[in-house]
């Protein structure tokens, strides 16, 4: 089954903004029976409190970084609603989609200093970070992607980074 990603994203805009996105935004076609999760992903593997990455505190940031693994992974999708920022980073090679660690991370505030500089453990980063707009800025093999984000109290949210195979070889 082939779905547009730019017909849902217009739709939600349009349905839940009233905005309306040209159709070039976002116009990539995506397999979704190539891009499903795979079975093991549909049921939780189980993990304990010891498969949770220990929490880091940097000033007033708090961070995981992990997911290396069935259980580790499980744990960190299990508590990442308890986090306003998730952040999972992840190549794709023709259909195939592979979790990715060792990734450099900067988070700069809206002045664009930095407040947070690190080297990802695992593909997932969770973070409670202050209220405020930040700058994301993911470095893979020498190739930086980056994003703006608000975080706003009580709200949870997820950022995906994506490397084609072709960016980082």
């Amino acid at each position: 089954m082939k779905v547009t990603s730019s017909i849902i994203v217009m739709f939600l805009f349009v349905t839940i903004f009233g905005i309306s996105l040209p159709r070039n935004v976002l116009a990539q076609t995506y397999d979704a029976d190539a891009m499903s999760e795979p079975e093991s992903r549909l049921t939780p593997a189980p993990f304990s409190e010891q498969d949770v990455p220990t929490p880091v505190t940097m000033g007033d940031i708090t961070y995981l970084s992990g997911g290396i693994g069935d259980s580790e992974s499980a744990a960190m999708s299990a508590i990442a609603k308890k986090y306003p920022l998730e952040i999972v980073f992840v190549q794709r090679q023709n259909q195939r989609e592979e979790y990715l660690a060792a990734v450099k991370l900067q988070i700069k505030d809206h002045h664009q200093n930095v407040v947070l500089d690190i080297v990802t453990e695992g593909p997932y980063f969770l973070a409670d970070l202050p209220i405020g707009k930040y700058l994301l800025v993911a470095e893979y093999n020498g190739n930086a992607k980056q994003q703006w984000v608000s975080v706003i109290a009580k709200k949870h949210q997820k950022i995906v980074f994506w490397w084609s195979f072709e960016d980082t070889n």
